[in-house]
């Protein structure tokens, strides 16, 4: 067996492990990080950016929106059944967090995710000057590697951590596995467990939540994510606290048909369920956490989104009614084009997507039922014509008919895109027993100790999943310092 030491052993190196080490070795803790996969980062790679408020870019753009502001609308999204106290240090500590990051070369670009939004997401402007987007944030991850080699701080890859170890009811260190398959034990003073969640463990999230994520698609599946912290953390005597499986909404195969995904998820188009009746106000689409929640109650767990031609073609002039920082805005451009291309898919044409000359031709294809669906798009389109929405109050601006053939339906599922949650800490991210006593130098960070949402994340204030993760890998830092030195 091979013996290391150090003041601090990070387990996981993904965005909240990155962010506690470089922290704790500017403290001057001499730390190691052990990390099962042969990279950093994690799934913060796939993403574009940190949540903060009152930062240097939000106020280069004369952007106002205060913490005080933040916190009240946060805590009452929740309905104040989270930690008040944490989600105030979070907060007030995010613009620190940018000016800390951008000291190591990250750029950024601000923006909401959509009209409803606050300006609160710090999209990472990527290496080469492009436009922020989808996997930009591996920008932020390499300059966050290379600030952790320079403070010092060791990095075991394909190195994975099985067992908190534990003396007195204290933290003492870790044992893992490297490469080879030779056992390491290190012996640290603290331990902070940045593990990423669960959404790489059917079961796990099925004993957790009660739902294993067949209900839709599952894009949490981030592989190696299986739960290993929460494991450790209970088996060290750990509370638990609630895990979050968040349900969005999308289309199949979504990065194939970009521009299809662009013009359907989070619109305000008319949208049915299987028994051809509208289930929710379309425009709340932009929430797609609040979408994924009604299409979860639906039968099937799919809704079917409808676009008439006249409708593409106004916003092929006037551009999209509803934008999002995702996709972009020149979708609509080239939505004939995908569309056609679509139906030459024979997996794809008339399961998930529909190019038909009549509403009835649609419901025999897509198994809706046609009676209701006739109906439905009577009265939506009446509704139409008088400006109000006497059934779901859906804004006057958003009402747009379906009358002009041919049709372009697409069918929206659910897609999984997180597990949060599952280790109890408070507001220094120190962990808990059950009880509420604090187990001695272990802490949690991240995705694993993340209960910022209460039912349903945050869309309102973007940027929350990595921001959460950043700031409590430096909050953990700070309280590991004041455990070690005193």
């Amino acid at each position: 067996m091979k013996k290391m030491e150090c003041d601090v052993a990070v387990v996981a190196l993904g965005l909240s492990g990155l962010a506690n080490a470089i922290a704790a070795a500017e403290q001057g803790l001499s730390v190691i990080g052990f990390e099962k996969m042969r990279i950093t980062g994690g799934a913060a790679n796939m993403g574009m950016g940190p949540c903060a408020i009152e930062s240097r870019v939000q106020k280069q753009k004369q952007l106002t929106l205060t913490r005080e502001e933040a916190f009240m609308q946060h805590m009452n999204y929740t309905h104040w059944s989270v930690d008040a106290r944490l989600v105030h240090d979070y907060y007030w500590k995010t613009a620190d967090t940018i000016d800390w990051l951008m000291d190591m070369g990250v750029n950024f670009e601000v923006a909401p995710y959509f009209p409803m939004a606050y300006w609160t997401a710090h999209n990472v402007i990527p290496d080469d000057g492009g436009k922020p987007g989808p996997r930009g944030a591996s920008t932020m991850v390499r300059r966050m590697t290379e600030r952790a080699e320079q403070m010092g701080v060791q990095m075991m890859f394909e190195c994975p951590v099985k067992k908190i170890l534990m003396e007195d009811g204290k933290a003492v260190g870790i044992l893992a596995i490297d490469a080879n398959g030779e056992e390491i034990e290190c012996r640290a003073k603290a331990v902070s467990i940045c593990t990423g969640g669960i959404g790489d463990n059917y079961e796990m999230k099925k004993e957790i939540t009660g739902r294993d994520g067949s209900e839709g698609e599952n894009f949490a599946q981030v592989p190696g994510l299986k739960g290993d912290g929460l494991r450790m953390a209970w088996e060290a005597g750990v509370g638990r606290s609630p895990v979050l499986a968040e349900f969005n909404v999308g289309i199949h195969d979504n990065f194939n048909h970009w521009i299809l995904e662009g013009a359907y998820r989070t619109k305000a188009e008319l949208m049915v369920n299987l028994d051809g009746e509208r289930f929710m106000n379309e425009e709340m689409s932009q929430m797609g956490t609040f979408c994924g929640n009604q299409i979860l109650r639906q039968k099937g767990h799919v809704a079917f989104e409808i676009i008439d031609s006249d409708r593409v073609k106004y916003q092929m002039k006037h551009g999209p009614e509803l934008l999002d920082e995702v996709h972009g805005s020149d979708f609509f451009e080239h939505f004939f084009e995908a569309a056609d291309a679509a139906m030459q898919e024979p997996d794809y044409a008339n399961k998930y997507f529909f190019k038909t000359d009549s509403i009835e031709e649609l419901a025999d294809l897509a198994g809706i039922n046609k009676e209701n669906l006739v109906k439905t798009i009577e009265e939506y389109n009446n509704a139409c014509d008088h400006g109000y929405d006497d059934i779901l109050c859906k804004s006057r601006r958003y009402m747009n008919p379906v009358r002009k053939p041919p049709f372009y339906t697409m069918k929206m599922i659910l897609q999984e895109t997180s597990n949060a949650g599952g280790i109890l800490t408070d507001r220094r991210m120190r962990c808990l027993t059950q009880e509420g006593d604090i187990v001695p130098g272990l802490y949690a960070c991240g995705t694993d100790a993340n209960g910022l949402y209460g039912t349903a994340y945050n869309f309102y204030i973007p940027g929350n999943h990595m921001g959460f993760a950043l700031n409590s890998g430096r909050i953990a830092a700070e309280a590991m310092a004041e455990y070690i030195l005193g």
